[in-house]
């Protein structure tokens, strides 16, 4: 063989070479990462939005059989010590998002046989159509023992939900009962609401009817063992069966507009910033949350939104003119 034909020996990386070939690598990841999180969180949006049009669209039904939109929230009367007839917004509108079968199993009668079964009971159900796929709980059952504020027969566990109805610019805690003076009872539900179409005289599509609630608030969880030790932490808000009084059926099925979107707990946060923060709208989204209004449509906005704009949006009746620009 001659020299010329000889197979030439090949060439080992460099160090320098082989280091910038792992600088490209990790600049194409450092680029690739927040894209597929960009990807994701937009399809977690639109998922999201999804869930609140066909709640909002089961609202709408409901109304349109019923000719108001459901009660907020009927405590139960006890008939003896049988707490009976309790029930919520998201309990009346089951049928309305293909939950007839899980509707027909709540006893309006008797109200503890919701609680019975343990994580089977009808009250502890999860309803994927009530969860944001962003909102940042731990859990999607959650168990309500002592020492919450809450009747014996109540105690037991609860699906979570990550919406709730407009109860207006304040809803929690009610106060005592009727005329629930913490209410303001300005928005579309609230205890023992009736709310009609025709009711809305700020106009349909100037008002809430569901917003997104965020599980989400490191502040709270540190301050509420101390400042509000009879209650739970965040992740246990919003169970989307609770009944058992004006405090868990408020604060847990509804929201209002006391503070702005995506609120949370200053450091130091006193009792009225965690209730505040209890009844909050604010999502697991960046930059904002989602909203169904009455007239069916859904929108996203921006926690940037004046507090004075929430609220006008959250009231069915208080005469303000809303004008929300592109992106809000």
């Amino acid at each position: 063989m001659s020299r010329s034909q000889r197979p030439r020996p090949r060439r080992a990386l460099t160090l320098v070479e082989l280091l910038v070939v792992i600088a490209i690598v990790a600049i194409l990841i450092a680029l690739l990462v927040p894209a597929v999180q960009r990807t994701r969180e937009a399809a977690a949006r639109a998922q999201c939005q999804n869930h609140l049009k066909q709640i909002a669209l089961a609202a709408r039904n409901y109304h349109n059989e019923h000719r108001q939109f459901p009660v907020g929230a009927r405590l139960p009367v006890y008939l003896g010590n049988v707490p009976t007839g309790g029930t919520n917004l998201w309990v009346e509108l089951l049928p309305y998002f293909e939950q007839d079968s899980l509707y027909r199993k709540w006893d309006y009668c008797d109200n503890r046989n919701n609680v019975t079964g343990g994580t089977n009971a009808t009250q502890a159900q999860v309803i994927r159509i009530l969860l944001c796929p962003s909102d940042p709980l731990p859990k999607l059952i959650v168990q309500v023992p002592p020492p919450q504020p809450a009747p014996q027969w109540s105690w037991g566990f609860y699906g979570l939900s990550s919406y709730g109805g407009n109860a207006g610019k304040h809803s929690f805690p009610p106060g005592s009962a009727p005329p629930w003076p913490g209410m303001t009872q300005d928005g579309i539900f609230h205890i023992d609401s009736s709310v009609r179409l025709t009711d809305i005289t700020d106009g349909s599509s100037n008002t809430f009817l569901f917003g997104e609630r965020s599980h989400g608030d490191p502040q709270y969880d540190q301050q509420q063992p101390v400042v509000w030790p009879v209650v739970g932490p965040l992740g246990d808000v919003g169970r989307w069966a609770d009944v058992s009084g004006p405090n868990a059926a408020v604060g847990n099925v509804m929201l209002s507009t006391p503070v702005l979107i995506n609120y949370e707990v200053p450091p130091g946060g006193d009792l009225s910033t965690l209730r505040n923060r209890v009844c909050a709208f604010g999502s697991g989204h960046p930059g904002g949350a989602n909203f169904a209004f009455a007239d069916g449509s859904v929108r996203s906005l921006s926690d940037s939104l004046s507090l004075a704009t929430l609220q006008a949006l959250s009231t069915r009746a208080g005469g303000e003119v809303v004008v929300l620009a592109d992106g809000f």
